[in-house]
């Protein structure tokens, strides 16, 4: 039996919030968590990894910090209407809050708490692929637009 640590949770959480609103309100596409699952699947694709933490102290004197955590989640679409579409679909479902699930595994099998909730501070889109000549570009990367958010849990970490 094996416990994930709070990177892990807080990725697996998002992956998850984020596939299930996808699939409500979208067909056909996919949710992975690296690139290299990306080329498996056909477009569109959104792609959500954990990137830099910030780990501020809680108080002068103590150990106990409050994390930070970034999120970047990638949006492949199969064209510009579709990736703008799908950017302000997910930045109107990450702007507010999700839980924040703590996974254990078991023989293969995954289960989850659910023990607060994780709160967006700041939300940033770009394109990522702005070329005049989209079709000098894979197809992967024609449509390509990056969002990052930095999240929080609240909880001090001792």
């Amino acid at each position: 039996m094996g416990q994930y640590r709070v990177s892990r949770n807080l990725e697996i959480s998002t992956i998850d919030y984020l596939t299930t609103e996808i699939n409500t309100a979208w067909s056909g596409v996919s949710v992975v968590r690296s690139f290299s699952e990306v080329d498996e699947k056909k477009l569109p694709v959104v792609c959500i990894r954990l990137g830099t933490t910030i780990h501020d102290r809680v108080e002068i004197g103590t150990t106990s910090t409050l994390r930070i955590a970034t999120i970047f989640i990638d949006i492949f679409a199969t064209d510009d209407g579709q990736r703008l579409d799908l950017k302000d679909f997910i930045i109107s479902k990450i702007k507010y809050s999700w839980d924040y699930r703590e996974y254990t595994v078991n023989n293969g099998t995954s289960t989850y708490v659910v023990n607060g909730k994780i709160n967006c501070l700041t939300i940033k889109d770009t394109e990522v692929s702005p070329a005049a000549n989209k079709s000098d570009l894979p197809l992967v990367d024609r449509y390509r637009h990056l969002i990052t958010i930095q999240v929080q849990t609240g909880k001090v970490e001792v």
